[in-house]
């Protein structure tokens, strides 16, 4: 058991006590976020069960996936479900500001956005440039444009270590991009994402508060936010 085991232990028990009714989690892969008793949940995940397996070869058998869809456009109605999880898959995502609107207009009235996003001071990402909220608003307007090659470039040379410049490098590049393995392509610390959530508040209206926000510490590597979507 880690250092920080027991702390985390009861921050879920007080996260799940918000996760009633009906929602879904995002990405669990083989592990399941606690949610209150009583709640039903759809595992949604980009790929099936058996792709999982293949693709995280490292996790060893994955929760069960009920719906596959692209996290960002998720086949549910507006304002039908109670809660959204979303552990460590807004980083995954191209445009995350854009799924992020979208998980709001999903949620009932009251309902809730649980996210957990790493702090990259604390993870493989540490040496990756951070993700500026202008960076973000300038791919989300061209769109078009959207550099994925070079997203996973920089992976390749700052999480993986390789050199660029060389041909065993585009070849590993051309592997990755082709598997259209999971990187993460952006980066972010706690500041950011403090950041990235006003932007939604003020400048969209996206009318939900933090009802919890524990920064990153040395038991837990990761932000951890609960939204709650407001009248005002």
């Amino acid at each position: 058991m880690g250092k920080g085991a027991p702390i985390r232990w009861v921050e879920n028990q007080f996260l799940r006590r918000h996760l009633r009714g009906r929602g879904v989690e995002i990405g669990a892969l083989w592990r399941r976020a606690p949610i209150a008793a009583g709640a039903r949940v759809w595992y949604v995940d980009r790929l099936a069960a058996q792709d999982v397996t293949q693709h995280y070869a490292e996790i060893g058998r994955p929760v069960p996936v009920d719906v596959v869809a692209d996290a960002a456009r998720l086949p549910f109605g507006e304002e039908s479900l109670d809660f959204i999880i979303a552990s460590h898959v807004l980083e995954h995502l191209p445009f995350p500001l854009s799924a992020l609107r979208h998980w709001y207009q999903l949620l009932t009235m009251g309902g809730h956005l649980l996210l957990r996003i790493p702090d990259k001071r604390h993870t493989f990402d540490r040496r990756r440039t951070r993700t500026r909220l202008e960076h973000l608003l300038a791919e989300e307007a061209r769109p078009k444009n959207f550099d994925r090659r070079a997203h996973f470039a920089e992976w390749l040379e700052k999480v993986e270590g390789q050199a660029p410049g060389t041909a065993e490098f585009e070849s590993n590049l051309d592997a990755l991009i082709a598997k259209d393995y999971s990187i993460h392509y952006h980066a972010w610390i706690t500041e950011d994402i403090c950041q990235l959530l006003s932007f939604t508040r003020e400048q969209w209206d996206l009318r939900w508060r933090p009802v919890i926000f524990l920064p990153a510490r040395f038991y837990r590597k990761e932000i951890v936010v609960l939204l709650r979507k407001e009248r005002e």
